[in-house]
């Protein structure tokens, strides 16, 4: 394990989950106090009825409901959504010991609590379901092909694809068929002259994931062995490494620099945050909590799909 620690990948991995996963935390910890100071605004409130809005003030709503051995009671709801017309029949939750005290479909009382137990829910299953990925990924990407025996030594060549936000290196085989690997970034791929013959931890035909190894150095796949081309903006490199890519592919790249590679994912993030907000009708602040989520979500996937910071 600890031989796995020290990969470059792996750290890149571990770090993006760490920030997802304080990320989940400072929202559960926002949300379950949301929960908390909402919940006496719903305490007591136990008997189910029907009532008539008897006036429509903005956001706020009068209702008239019955209550047994009483004379009509009458409640004024504050709403976080659009107010019923005047007449309709809303469905009533009342406190029967105080009346006065009752919410309808919309109250915002609801609406805040129902958000944030949604919202402190969501957080606890993505921070599950992003250890359950990390662990799949880490052992079919990583202890799995680290087993397998070394094949056939095959010319390859070093190309990098952008698509969308995210560049990633592919290594193409120069053979009869083709096929396309994405391997996790490392400065030796920098200076791989194309095409070069490259040794194969597996069976291209038949393993879904191979790492190769290139001058000694182990480099694990970023996904699954591919027979077509991937799609993007390709740029291989050149038949012999020039002075400048000779000394770059010697000169180790910090994770800062990767994380710096991995920022234009984050543009999403805010884009997504509004349109959420405008969904769901939760302002600022639904906008806020999801912007952080996606943005830490973005760092996390673009480690795992092996993000390329090279120039």
């Amino acid at each position: 394990m600890r031989k796995f620690l020290r990969l470059r990948p792996v750290r890149h991995i571990l770090v993006t989950s760490a920030v997802v996963f304080v990320a989940c935390a400072v929202v559960f910890v926002v949300q379950l106090l949301e929960f908390t100071s909402t919940r006496p605004r719903l305490q007591g409130l136990t008997v189910n009825t029907t009532g008539i809005v008897s006036r429509v003030d903005e956001a706020t709503v009068t209702v008239r409901f019955p209550v047994p051995n009483q004379p009509e009671a009458s409640a004024a709801v504050e709403l976080d959504t659009t107010p019923p017309r005047l007449g309709a029949k809303v469905p009533v939750r009342y406190d029967p010991s105080a009346p006065s005290r009752a919410v309808t479909t919309g109250a915002s009382a609801l609406v805040t609590a129902d958000r944030a137990s949604t919202y402190a829910t969501v957080t606890v299953v993505a921070v599950v379901a992003m250890l359950a990925v990390n662990g799949f990924l880490l052992f079919t990407r990583f202890v799995q092909p680290s087993r397998r025996k070394t094949g056939s030594s095959v010319p390859m060549r070093r190309v990098k694809v952008q698509r969308g936000l995210l560049t990633r290196s592919w290594l193409e085989t120069d053979t009869a068929t083709p096929r396309w690997i994405p391997v996790y970034f490392s400065p030796t791929l920098i200076g791989l002259p194309s095409p070069s013959r490259v040794e194969v931890l597996g069976d291209l035909r038949t393993d879904r994931h191979v790492a190769v190894r290139i001058d000694g150095e182990v480099l694990y796949p970023a996904g699954s062995v591919r027979t077509g081309e991937p799609r993007g903006r390709r740029l291989d490199n050149p038949s012999a490494p020039d002075e400048e890519r000779t000394l770059a592919a010697a000169t180790p790249v910090r994770l800062a620099r990767q994380f710096r590679a991995d920022l234009p994912v984050l543009a999403v993030a805010p884009v997504v945050g509004a349109f959420w907000a405008l969904v769901d009708g939760s302002g600022f602040a639904g906008w806020l909590t999801v912007s952080v989520l996606i943005a830490a979500f973005g760092f996390w996937w673009a480690a795992l799909r092996g993000s390329d910071p090279s120039l």
